[in-house]
């Protein structure tokens, strides 16, 4: 039936029961619940310069970037932010942690609400919706990247320290306006497997730039220009292997999805953004260890607090934002008492070397 086919598409494409970037502004935005992943389109876009971090608690300040929602008296305020326990980092196209990020890089970011209050009194006016929670962070080279985008150039002036590009779409479509960026003796240039100068950028070539100084100048400058394919390749690897050797040495993170006592068996969840090649370590039937965490992704004292035990198996299911979608189910030799569904823990393959970590990213003492 024609007319029933026609209600179900609407049904489908009625509006989400919360506000969306661009969307009915009357909604309330997505609110986070504990030990849930948010659904897709549910964060709020909003980028900036990175201007404080501290990245054992992955917290940190963005100067955020200017925009017609704004007052002028309001510009540049510091915006804070915390890394969910899911949240992730792709620099350089590959994925990292706010330690690999240099102060002053321009970010873009997917946020979440902040719990909302309610009024003090009765018939006072809502309260403004807060974003400090962040799901994603990526620099521009990845943030491009991702959409398949990359720049062209149009112009480049050395002498007045201007680089004029116009953005590419993946299909070959032109952005409406090309841009100016500053360029000068700060600006990195890559080619190759090596560096370049400005000289060697050339009227056509297809690039990617990381900025800083987005709101103060303009459109922004760029810190980092990669000018060739080969360039941004070993970008790319070379942060992937700074990725995993930082997660051989903490673990993969993740939520304990469901405990059985009667069996000893622990299945975890894991969070998404990590190189999915670290899953060829985990092997049938091989030690897996597990550190309880907190939502930071902090250990007590994992040289110390791990259990070891069996791999039972590893299943893969849908991806969701947060969610890789790999369950990992081992046998610890004991039930820790951190081992609880919706609790944090940080898994480690049997081939990885628990060992100490510095002072500062412990929990204890």
């Amino acid at each position: 039936m024609p007319w029933l086919s026609g209600l179900i598409l609407v049904a489908f494409a009625a509006e989400p029961p919360f506000r969306a970037d661009g969307g009915d502004d009357k909604l309330p935005w997505f609110q986070l619940k504990p030990a849930e992943f948010p659904p897709p389109g549910s964060a709020h876009a909003a980028s900036g310069e990175l201007i404080a971090l501290d990245p054992v608690n992955r917290t940190g300040l963005l100067r955020p970037d200017r925009d017609d929602t704004q007052r002028r008296g309001d510009w540049d305020i510091p915006r804070p932010f915390v890394l969910l326990p899911y949240g992730s980092i792709v620099y350089r196209g590959a994925p990292a942690e706010l330690r690999d990020i240099p102060l002053g890089t321009h970010l873009h970011g997917q946020f979440y609400a902040d719990p909302i209050p309610a009024p003090a009194k009765k018939g006072a006016p809502p309260i403004p919706a807060t974003f400090t929670r962040v799901i994603r962070l990526e620099d521009d080279f990845s943030f491009h990247l991702r959409q398949g985008r990359s720049w062209r150039v149009d112009a480049i002036d050395p002498v007045v320290g201007t680089l004029t590009l116009t953005g590419m779409a993946k299909d070959g479509k032109a952005d409406p306006k090309p841009v100016a960026f500053r360029v000068g003796p700060t600006t990195r240039v890559w080619k190759g497997r090596g560096f370049a100068t400005l000289a060697d950028v050339a009227v056509g070539q297809m690039v990617q730039v990381n900025l800083t100084i987005c709101t103060l100048k303009g459109p922004g400058r760029a810190t980092d220009l990669w000018l060739d394919e080969e360039s941004r390749s070993l970008a790319m690897a070379h942060q992937l292997e700074i990725h995993r050797l930082f997660q051989r040495e903490h673990g993969l993170a993740g939520w304990i999805a469901n405990v059985d006592n009667k069996k000893g068996i622990v299945e975890v969840v894991l969070f998404d953004g990590f190189d999915p090649k670290l899953l060829d370590a985990f092997a049938p039937e091989t030690p897996v260890a597990g550190a309880v965490a907190e939502d930071s992704l902090r250990t007590w004292d994992q040289i110390n607090d791990v259990k070891r035990g069996p791999l039972i198996g590893i299943d893969r299911g849908p991806v969701a934002p947060g969610n890789s979608g790999v369950r990992v189910r081992f046998r610890p030799s004991n039930l820790l008492e951190g081992y609880r569904p919706g609790r944090v823990v940080r898994l480690f393959a049997g081939e990885w070397k628990v060992d100490d970590l510095p002072r500062e990213e412990r929990l204890y003492p």
